[in-house]
């Protein structure tokens, strides 16, 4: 552990584990619990059951037991609270000024252990995530990146694909006792982790945990699901219809998952993402903006779950200039694979995932959710130094290695948005069915 930093982990007696860092130059505190359950727990009958529970929380608890006296407790702490639901995590988080963080920590408290469950109130919020279910897919862009993920997959609906949202005949029949034995299986300190960052004394903290979240009954820790890593889909061309000017495009490769890879294999993946197409200096930008012109934007980025993974680009241009971009990207990525990264675009590369890993200190909720994802993501904590040093030891074999392994045409997924011409699809498959 780094002493020069103010971080404290510890577990309460009921296995609830805690994360605290101190920062005296801020007024203000930052608290998130993350609970280990997300849509890849549900089975096809509870998809949805998790954000549901979620959005029950702040319909009203026992201390504030309608969404109106929650607002007005939150308005007169200065609190903003939130939650929200992911595929692997639900979380809860509250900021406020630290002189009221006694009393938000009782309100995250609540939101998480006292939720009020009536018929009633979950009858009527089956509309509001309708509603919600609805604005996410009235999207047209939102649909197409959703499709386009889910045939990231051999399955028609692998769990990873799951939107946390659910689908509307489970939705529609979701009950008070599924979303009360959902939290009853879930919702455990042994199951949770909390993460607090701002002007708090751990002392003091501890001090108010035992009042709250330590009063809790233990429960048994969940494991995440873990899936096949060979449930990649092969090469594929998806086209989603829309009358736009601009075409978007993205192009998905197969990565590895958390469980796959050490440490300094997925922060050899980040370099690499980082020198191809993620940051304005990256290949892919200079040549297909500055000095093509063909796009306004382009990026590419890298998603890492338990078991799986991929390396995803995403841009647009216009129809005209679609087969053209797609040329030049093939021929970046050719070249990239025959020779490699050059050791000036390896130190560049290195320089600013350094600084911008520094960064994330910068904030309470920033350093609060990093020791959360260290925690939660990696088998021991890392600080920010730990990263600089072991980026500094990867070396351009390194990534050469990776980027054969990682750029492999038989298994890229191709996502097209707008109206392409069958000929125009046609003609990008062929691309890609020569050989380099």
């Amino acid at each position: 552990m780094n002493k020069q930093y103010p971080f404290t982990r510890f577990v309460l007696p009921n296995g609830l584990t805690v994360l605290h860092y101190k920062m005296d130059s801020v007024l203000s505190a930052y608290a998130v619990l993350y609970i280990k359950v997300g849509a890849v727990y549900e089975k096809p009958s509870e998809r949805g059951v998790s954000h549901f529970l979620e959005h029950q929380s702040f319909l009203g608890t026992n201390k504030y037991p309608t969404p109106l006296k929650l607002a007005q407790i939150s308005q007169n702490l200065g609190l903003i609270k939130d939650g929200r639901t992911s595929g692997t995590n639900v979380f809860y988080s509250i900021k406020l000024p630290n002189l009221n963080f006694k009393t938000g920590l009782d309100i995250l408290y609540e939101l998480v252990f006292e939720q009020l469950f009536d018929n009633k109130s979950l009858l009527s919020e089956r509309s509001v995530i309708m509603s919600e279910f609805n604005d996410f897919w009235h999207n047209p862009e939102r649909r197409f990146f959703h499709e386009i993920y889910r045939k990231r997959f051999k399955q028609k609906e692998h769990p990873y694909s799951y939107r946390p949202l659910g689908i509307p005949p489970t939705i529609e029949s979701i009950s008070k006792e599924k979303v009360t034995s959902w939290k009853n299986k879930y919702y455990h300190p042994k199951n949770m982790v909390l993460s607090v960052a701002g002007n708090i004394e751990v002392e003091v903290l501890k001090k108010y945990l035992g009042k709250t979240f330590g009063k809790e009954a233990p429960g048994k820790n969940i494991e995440e699901p873990k899936f096949s890593t060979k449930d990649y889909s092969g090469f594929l061309i998806y086209n989603q219809g829309d009358p736009r000017p601009q075409i978007t495009f993205y192009f998905s490769f197969p990565a590895f998952g958390h469980v796959e890879r050490s440490r300094q294999q997925r922060i050899t993946f980040i370099l690499l993402n980082h020198i191809f197409g993620r940051s304005s200096a990256s290949r892919l930008f200079q040549r297909l903006r500055e000095k093509e012109r063909y796009v306004y934007k382009i990026s590419s980025d890298v998603s890492l779950m338990l078991c799986m993974g991929d390396l995803y680009i995403s841009g647009s241009t216009p129809l005209e200039k679609l087969i053209p971009t797609v040329r030049s990207f093939k021929e970046e990525v050719d070249f990239l694979v025959r020779k490699g990264v050059t050791e000036k675009e390896i130190v560049a590369a290195r320089k600013f995932i350094s600084a911008q890993t520094l960064m994330q200190f910068d904030n309470p909720a920033s350093i609060a959710e990093y020791f959360v994802n260290q925690e939660l993501n990696e088998k021991d904590i890392w600080f920010p130094e730990n990263y600089v040093q072991e980026s500094a030891k990867i070396s351009k074999s390194d990534l050469d290695k990776l980027t054969k392994e990682i750029f492999d045409y038989s298994k890229l997924n191709i996502g097209l948005l707008g109206n392409v011409p069958e000929t125009t699809v046609k003609e990008i498959e062929r691309l890609f069915h020569n050989k380099r």
